[in-house]
């Protein structure tokens, strides 16, 4: 845990001493202690940082909201077992909503009309219009909020980003389920319909879980979609219940493994999740043969939580994929790996 404090999810933005501080009041990491713990750091940073607006020095006002938001999304990680990490939770949006009244460009936080719900997601565009756009989610614990980094780097690039939650995650209106890519589709009828964007150019990246949702929208939409990228997301072998024994305790993950892919369901055990899981088999549902948008597969050669036979039934099937395999564990992270994502959708995208 401590090697990612820093550098990887869900710790990137936290201080090395501030975060022995929350660990050394832990004995291990039951929800209610683990959302205090990191909630007592949020509050701290939501102080400093309503007292920095009195100075009016936006960047001085963004960090320390973004620093409050870290620590807050980090006591609901990996996701909202217990009324403590919901209330984590519920900060981690009102403090990243609070840093973003200064980002530039702007953010517009949209909601996306859906079977009488919405879909929720934050919205950036560059200057230049009508702008390419990536649609962009996370897995089973990197929500909406926690792809702030890389909204920040498809921006540099000239295209505009909307992070948006997966089925079952945040503030989505679905469940995970064979019918819930529809949240997807609607978020397409509505960034199609408006003239900032370049319908022509609209790209799909899923990381994690969220691989597999941007795998089914390659499929499902692939006249709308220019370009998809499965950043480690399972398709077939992953869901099924061998794979979900033999993964159930991977090392890569922090906690809660099985606890939050059971969630994606609005499932709890181990038990209902095995159940759950098979009806999402893309290769069960017949889509591996059919026509898709390009993609590019990524993940690394060694993840413990996704079978990278999921990426080689997805080559063997269907249009021809580019792929890329990295050294190491769950979705390849090395300096090279996002990069490499980059450039593929310049490529596709200019």
């Amino acid at each position: 845990m401590r090697s990612r404090i820093g550098h990887r999810a869900p710790f990137v933005l936290a201080d090395k001493n501030e975060s022995e501080e929350a660990l050394a009041s832990l004995n291990g990491v039951e929800p209610e202690p683990w959302a205090a713990a990191w909630s007592r750091l949020g509050a701290r940073w939501e102080e400093k940082a309503r007292a920095e607006e009195k100075s009016g020095d936006p960047q001085k006002i963004k960090q320390a909201y973004l620093k409050a938001y870290t620590y807050y999304g980090i006591g609901r990680h990996p996701f909202p077992s217990s009324p403590g990490k919901m209330e984590a939770y519920r900060k981690t949006r009102e403090m990243y909503l609070a840093a973003a009244r200064f980002f530039d460009p702007p953010l517009e936080r949209v909601a996306i009309p859906f079977e009488g719900k919405a879909v929720v997601g934050y919205l950036r565009l560059p200057a230049k219009r009508p702008a390419p756009l990536i649609l962009h989610w996370g897995g089973i614990d990197g929500w909406k909020e926690e792809r702030h980094s890389f909204a920040e780097a498809f921006l540099r690039d000239g295209w505009g980003c909307f992070v948006m939650d997966g089925p079952g995650t945040g503030e989505c209106p679905m469940l995970a389920s064979p019918e819930a890519h529809k949240v997807y589709s609607a978020a397409l009828d509505y960034f199609c319909a408006r003239p900032e964007v370049d319908a022509g150019r609209i790209a799909v990246v899923g990381s994690s879980f969220g691989g597999y949702w941007a795998t089914k929208v390659a499929h499902v939409d692939r006249e709308r979609v220019r370009a998809a990228v499965n950043w480690g997301g399972g398709i077939h072998y992953f869901f099924q219940p061998e794979w979900q024994e033999k993964s159930r305790n991977a090392p890569s993950y922090l906690f809660d493994l099985i606890e939050a892919r059971a969630n994606l369901f609005g499932k709890r055990t181990f038990e209902e999740l095995v159940r759950a899981m098979p009806a999402l088999s893309l290769k069960d549902q017949g889509w591996l043969d059919k026509p898709c948008a390009p993609m590019l597969l990524v993940n690394g050669k060694e993840d413990k939580q996704v079978p990278i036979e999921d990426f080689y039934l997805l080559l063997e099937s269907g249009e021809p994929k580019a792929a890329r395999f990295f050294p190491g564990g769950h979705m390849g992270n090395t300096p090279e790996t996002f990069p490499t994502i980059l450039k593929w959708l310049r490529g596709k995208l200019e």
